[in-house]
């Protein structure tokens, strides 16, 4: 092995193997993936057939430094952080088991690290591709919450309300020696759609003047399935970002006062753009985003119920 700087491409995955095998086959097919990169899977507990997807990439790909590990405890967060126990690169990149990936995705990745090596933590960009026809009834607003992240084509720092996505995320391991791992209370658990904890982690990074750099060229695609555009999954989904941003901010009323505040002013931004697409004839994307808020606020209230 070289001594150029080794970077871990973490993948934490549940029950998604069909994706994964899609998002692996990407990693096979890229520019440059040579001893500077490593790929980790991180098994979190899932029961279909996920190992047999890992196991035949590994088999068919030699060359390629792999490795698949099962994390027992259930839940993004801690996937996330056993990927950081794992890893032996001097950073990881992040990204989701449901990805489409540019030939060039890696080349672009070890570019960056090498040439802006002063950055501790960036984000990429990140559009959408839905499986089946583009839904007219998902109004550009709604989309982050499908994992939609642009900040524009050129580099910027992160603004202070923004920070970078779990999708496509790079993060320098002495970030976590220094400020500590993923809050294990907040994220995905199995089959409940809770988050924030991106939030979470990076609000802490910029709490101690950490700057965040925003990768244009870092690109990706995530997939949607037509399963997650059913109302019974966005409910769900928007019941649990409502929950999650609760439990971030549980431990201050001053700061549990002052999001209740916002949601509520993001209510009343929502009738507005409801009846910007009532007028414009959209009434099935009028009444998402009437029924999206009403979720987010409802699970931000009784957090417990999600």
């Amino acid at each position: 092995m070289n001594n150029l700087p080794l970077i871990t491409i973490a993948i934490c995955t549940y029950n998604r193997a069909d994706y994964l095998r899609d998002t692996l086959a990407d990693l096979r097919n890229q520019t440059v993936l040579d001893d500077r990169t490593e790929i980790i899977v991180i098994n979190n507990n899932s029961d279909d057939h996920t190992n047999k997807v890992c196991d035949d990439f590994d088999k068919r790909n030699p060359n390629i430094q792999f490795r698949a590990i099962k994390e027992g405890n259930q839940g993004l967060s801690y996937a996330r952080n056993r990927a950081v126990e794992e890893s032996d690169g001097d950073a990881i990149l992040y990204i989701d088991d449901d990805v489409i990936l540019p030939d060039n995705f890696v080349e672009t990745l070890h570019q960056y690290s090498a040439t802006q090596n002063t950055v501790k933590a960036s984000g990429g960009k990140i559009h959408v591709s839905f499986d089946g026809d583009d839904p007219d009834w998902i109004p550009k607003q709604l989309m982050p919450m499908f994992g939609h992240h642009d900040l524009g084509k050129k580099d910027c720092r992160y603004p202070a309300s923004n920070f970078p996505r779990g999708g496509n995320m790079f993060i320098r391991k002495e970030v976590f020696q220094k400020y500590g791992l993923f809050d294990t209370s907040l994220g995905r658990i199995g089959k409940s759609l809770l988050g924030s904890e991106e939030k979470a982690f990076f609000d802490r990074l910029k709490q101690n003047g950490e700057e965040l750099m925003y990768w244009g060229d870092l690109k990706l695609w995530h997939r949607i399935g037509d399963e997650r555009l059913s109302e019974e999954y966005l409910k769900k989904q928007s019941v649990g970002i409502g929950a999650s941003e609760r439990l971030r901010v549980k431990s201050s009323v001053i700061r549990t006062s002052g999001k209740l505040m916002s949601e509520l002013v993001k209510m009343c931004g929502s009738l507005v753009l409801s009846s910007l697409q009532l007028l414009n004839g959209n009434n099935k994307a009028a009444l998402f985003l009437l029924k999206f808020r009403i979720w987010v606020l409802s699970g931000f209230l009784n957090p417990e119920g999600n």
